[in-house]
């Protein structure tokens, strides 16, 4: 008989202290997914983040070639202005023409 108590009460705390390791896994378990949720997060933000960065990269080479593609505009506005030939810079100098600045040093 007393080993019939001695085995319930065994099996009590045997209950009691699987409980309490339940429920230290439970919490565990609890914290990892916590844990995992904002490492999903933090790689979620990652994820964004490079996007983000990739469009940036994006807007800054269409900005490139339109400062590029506004450049060559220019520089092709430039050289398709008439150059005035050889003939007519020696006839405005007889003249008395000013044709270029360093004209004015030996006229």
């Amino acid at each position: 008989m007393v080993s019939a108590i001695s085995g319930s009460s065994s099996a009590i705390q045997y209950s009691s202290s699987s409980s309490s390791s339940y429920a230290a896994q439970e919490a565990a378990l609890e914290k990892q997914i916590q844990d995992l949720e904002d490492q999903a997060k933090a790689i979620k933000d990652q994820v964004q983040a490079a996007q983000v960065r990739q469009d940036i990269a994006a807007a800054r080479a269409k900005l490139d070639a339109l400062r590029a593609a506004d450049a060559d505009k220019a520089a092709k506005a430039v050289q398709s202005q008439p150059t005035p030939s050889a003939a007519a810079v020696r006839q405005a100098e007889f003249d008395g023409e000013k044709t270029t600045h360093a004209n004015e040093f030996w006229m």
